[in-house]
């Protein structure tokens, strides 16, 4: 056959225009990367700690406006100390700061714990002569503190709470509810510990 003047057989373009005629296997389109968020046990501890101590806080600043004191704590006895962990205050200078503490014998917890004194005390400076305790007491009215025990019985230590002035009406409603409040205290320290799963409601009162 021939080809007439003028006529092509093939039409050749420009290579874009060639590879595009060319049958070639399709690709996927590459993904975009994708970014892995790895949780550590350390961080998920801390989420879980950060988590109780508000829930504690919470329930704490519940307890301090139910009973109408201006500070309301929960203190771990170690070695012989009374250690403040969890303070709730309505003070803008609380005698009460967390981390600090002092020897268990010279406070009104350790009395409380043997017998010497009841839960529930009226007024505190009434006392002061009487129970051996220092001079740092004075400022106190009413008092009222009860152990927290661990889900497990051991002594974690004790959740009280102060006004400071007059004495205020507490009784042994008061004890009971604050008995509460121990009871949900030691399950969430618990949580932090590990040791306890059960979700608890901190709104007792």
């Amino acid at each position: 056959m021939g080809v007439s003047k003028g006529q092509t057989l093939f039409k050749i373009g420009p290579p874009w225009k060639h590879a595009m005629n060319t049958r070639q296997p399709l690709r996927p389109a590459a993904s975009p990367p994708t970014e892995v968020c790895v949780v550590t046990a350390d961080a998920a501890f801390e989420a879980r700690e950060v988590s109780i101590r508000r829930a504690i806080g919470e329930l704490l600043l519940v307890v301090r406006e139910s009973l109408r004191l201006e500070v309301v704590f929960v203190a771990e006895i170690v070695k012989g100390r009374r250690v403040f962990k969890h303070v709730s205050t309505s003070l803008d200078a609380s005698p009460v700061q967390e981390g600090g503490g002092n020897p268990l014998e010279e406070t009104i917890c350790q009395r409380i714990l043997d017998g010497r004194l009841p839960a529930v005390i009226p007024n505190v400076r009434a006392l002061i002569a009487e129970q051996g305790l220092s001079r740092d007491h004075d400022a106190l009215g009413a008092h009222i503190g009860v152990p927290v025990h661990m889900p497990d019985g051991r002594l974690y230590g004790m959740l009280c709470g102060f006004s400071l002035g007059g004495s205020i009406a507490l009784d042994e409603r008061d004890v009971r509810r604050l008995e509460m409040a121990a009871g949900t205290t030691a399950r969430l320290l618990a949580q932090a510990d590990g040791r306890e799963t059960t979700q608890t409601d901190p709104a007792l009162f």
